[in-house]
């Protein structure tokens, strides 16, 4: 019983981690995200938020950075709320909506720029490489070797100023990696599989559960042999069960029981997840046992809104 009290309170933990760091859901059908590195993952054909702490009185905006794929995603509305507090200067939010309405991954990239800032950079990035040019056609023909010095101080300056710019850029823009998952895969209970001579037969996006016969008490426990292939499966969470208390609820000492190794499908395509069962302080293992997944594309359906 212990085992699974504390599984529930690891698993409640991870969910009120991942709400408050990223995003939060509104009765299922919508939610707001603002940390971009939590994924957000969303059913197709729901809407979800993406509010950012945003300053319009200093000439600052957040823009696309580049545009979206409409097969999977478009942008339904942005709206700027201004700031609760009447401290002059304070920042409000920017609140972008999107509507997921095709399956597969995509990224949303934000740039907080001023407009008028963002043009003169691209006319200046055009005459750099102009004067580059010219100085290289130059120093070519035999310009001497003052002149030349004087053309790699500016190269290096050039540089110097381009770096710095790229480092502003970066810390001015984010990304937001997207997963849109067919409706109804959210909540879908894992299957479960015993057997390893049953190949997992799973849909990208789709969780799936390998139980396993153990027993901790005697030092032995499963752990994966090999590194998993996470372009195709990544492990979820593992729970033990113990089996056999005298009464309900109540777990016998010394009792075998069952680990749940709960894997989500990533990405289709063929892979295989090795366990062996052994002690931590033995290099070898009692047994080994080896799933083998075979992962699917998922079908878009033209039912689904």
């Amino acid at each position: 019983m212990r085992h699974r009290v504390t599984a529930m309170l690891a698993a409640l933990l991870a969910a009120f981690l991942v709400l408050s760091l990223g995003g939060c859901a509104v009765n299922g059908e919508s939610a707001e995200f603002t940390d971009p590195s939590v994924p957000i993952v969303v059913e197709k054909g729901q809407t979800f938020t993406i509010v950012l702490e945003s300053n319009p009185s200093t000439g600052y905006q957040w823009k696309l950075g580049k545009e979206l794929d409409e097969k999977i995603l478009v942008l339904e509305s942005t709206e700027y709320e201004e700031p609760k507090s009447e401290l002059l200067g304070k920042p409000g939010e920017e609140r972008w909506t999107f509507k997921a309405q095709g399956l597969g991954r995509t990224e949303i990239v934000l740039n907080y720029v001023r407009p008028w800032e963002e043009a003169a950079g691209a006319e200046a990035a055009e005459t750099e490489v102009g004067e580059t040019s010219e100085e290289a056609v130059e120093t070519e023909v035999g310009e001497e070797s003052g002149a030349v010095t004087a053309t790699g101080e500016r190269n290096a300056t050039t540089v110097a100023e381009a770096e710095e710019k790229a480092r502003e850029s970066e810390e001015k823009s984010l990304v937001f990696n997207v997963w849109v998952k067919k409706k109804g895969y959210m909540d879908k209970e894992p299957k479960e599989y015993e057997d390893p001579g049953e190949t997992i037969e799973v849909e990208e996006g789709l969780k799936f559960s390998i139980v396993l016969e153990s027993n901790p008490t005697t030092g032995y426990q499963w752990e994966l042999m090999e590194p998993l292939d996470e372009e195709v499966v990544a492990l979820v969470s593992t729970t033990f069960e113990a089996q056999g208390g005298s009464k309900e609820g109540e777990e016998k000492i010394g009792a075998p029981g069952k680990e749940t190794w709960t894997f989500e499908a990533q990405g289709h395509g063929e892979s295989e997840i090795t366990f062996a069962y052994r002690r931590s302080w033995e290099k070898s293992a009692e047994k080994t046992v080896t799933f083998k997944v075979e992962v699917k594309a998922p079908e878009d359906s033209s039912s689904e809104h």
